[in-house]
């Protein structure tokens, strides 16, 4: 689907301007747009990169290929970036990230795709550019759509702390077959703290280039505000590699808990088998089939018997509770 969002030079902010009057309007220098690509068809990556902006290849290829690493290339009068955005998953402590492929010129900004976005519905509005947004420029529309996103960020690192530190609680007083279901809880938390390093790691490196690199693209006057962006996604890096050391810690705890319980299981055995090793000696003993054991012929030998099982057993089992071993 296309969308337009038009702002004449005038200031007349048309909110769905036609496609058809596309080509028009670009002829004015002074006139802003706004144009959003949301599950495009490979026939409107066309129309609009192709036919209307003349993009180069490779800039359309990324665009229309999923890039997966945050960038950003200069081809002169643009810029083409990708960014990601974050938003948790379905499932628990799963964290899912989606490309957005922006163009950035003179008087336009670009924006494509795949998945709804809440942040550009949430700018996607006439009263918003009629004060903001298009009226400062399409460098300062990105900084506010880049800026908005951080700041719906913090909830979900926030978020997903608390379920980290809640699972980490929970492994102490759950079952062993309870803790057996979290491992792959733990695991997909795990995946998600990296997967937030591996894409907040080259995007701060794009807005560290956006604050501190004269493009044509982007007035120096709104360098600073990149900057400002640039320092929110420093703090929300610092904030990952604090939740992925907590996920390695639940991670050790888990391990931790699992060999604790295994041994319990381990010493448990170990001490059966020990209490029923004399008593495996004694019956082998009395096992044997020869004629002339002294033993045979006693009336009591089989009572008897019993009666030295029993106290070796508890012999053993007063020595291993006074050694602390049970």
């Amino acid at each position: 689907m296309i969308r337009i969002l038009y702002r004449h030079r005038s200031g007349t902010v048309i909110l769905d301007c036609p496609l058809d009057q596309l080509a028009g309007a670009l002829k004015d220098p002074q006139s802003r747009f706004w144009i959003d690509l949301s599950a495009p068809t490979q026939e409107e990556y066309e129309r609009i990169l192709v036919d209307a902006f003349h993009f180069h290849p490779l800039a359309i290829d990324d665009a229309i290929n999923d890039v997966h690493v945050p960038k950003i290339d200069d081809y002169g009068s643009y810029l083409y970036l990708v960014v990601h955005t974050f938003s948790l998953g379905a499932e628990r402590m799963d964290i899912d990230s989606d490309e957005m492929d922006v163009f950035l010129g003179p008087n336009y900004l670009i924006t494509s795709h795949k998945n709804h976005s809440a942040v550009i519905e949430k700018l996607w509005t006439v009263e918003y550019h009629e004060e903001h947004g298009l009226t400062r420029g399409p460098a300062m529309l990105l900084y506010e759509l880049l800026n908005t996103q951080l700041d719906n960020y913090v909830p979900i690192l926030d978020t997903f702390e608390d379920q980290v530190e809640e699972l980490g609680d929970i492994i102490f007083t759950s079952s062993a077959k309870e803790v057996n279901r979290m491992l792959n809880e733990i695991l997909t938390a795990k995946t998600s703290a990296l997967r937030l390093r591996r894409i907040l790691m080259p995007q701060r490196e794009v807005l560290s280039r956006l604050a501190r690199i004269d493009y044509a693209a982007v007035p120096a006057s709104a360098q600073i505000y990149f900057h400002d962006v640039y320092d929110h996604v420093l703090r929300l890096t610092d904030m990952v590699d604090s939740m992925r050391d907590l996920v390695n810690s639940t991670i050790t705890t888990y391990l931790t808990v699992t060999n604790n319980r295994l041994n319990e299981i381990m010493k448990v055995l170990t001490v059966i088998s020990t209490i029923f090793m004399p008593l495996s000696f004694l019956a082998g003993v009395y096992g044997m089939n020869f004629r002339h054991m002294p033993e045979l012929g006693w009336a009591w030998a089989y009572p008897f018997t019993w009666l030295a099982f029993v106290a070796i057993a508890a012999a053993m089992l007063t020595f291993f509770r006074r050694r602390r071993w049970l």
